[in-house]
């Protein structure tokens, strides 16, 4: 039988809030998604790195040096991740919203999709998963 609901009194609710809230995003979920859950947030801190690599490998190719590359790309990264959590947008609306009709960004999201990178990050968590 699964836990649907935590186990602690509000004063350890509060408690708990004051200690991990300024220092992590807690999430409550219920029990059978902790396997899930903590396979996505162990995992992906590795695609995320791979992700800021390529990027800076495709900003030095075209130019900018390396250390400036990697702060631009991961300070992106962390500025879009900050935005989806503050606003609850979901990230194809996020992703919507930079992309002009017949722009540059909706080209190099085609480019991304043809080469299977939604599939592919989806495939990984697969792997480790088990699936």
């Amino acid at each position: 039988m699964a836990e649907n609901t935590h186990s602690l009194t509000d004063e350890e609710i509060v408690n708990f809030h004051s200690l991990f809230d300024p220092i992590a995003l807690v999430e409550f979920l219920d029990t059978s998604m902790l396997y899930q859950a903590g396979t996505v947030t162990s995992c992906a801190p590795a695609y995320a790195a791979m992700f800021i690599e390529a990027l800076s490998d495709a900003a030095v190719k075209h130019g900018i040096p390396r250390a400036a590359a990697y702060r631009l790309v991961s300070a992106m990264v962390e500025g879009t991740g900050a935005l989806q959590v503050e606003t609850g947008k979901i990230p194809a609306a996020m992703k919507d919203a930079v992309c002009s009709p017949g722009g540059a960004t909706i080209r190099g999201v085609e480019a991304l999709e043809l080469r299977g990178f939604h599939g592919d990050v989806m495939s990984a968590v697969d792997a480790v998963m088990g699936d």
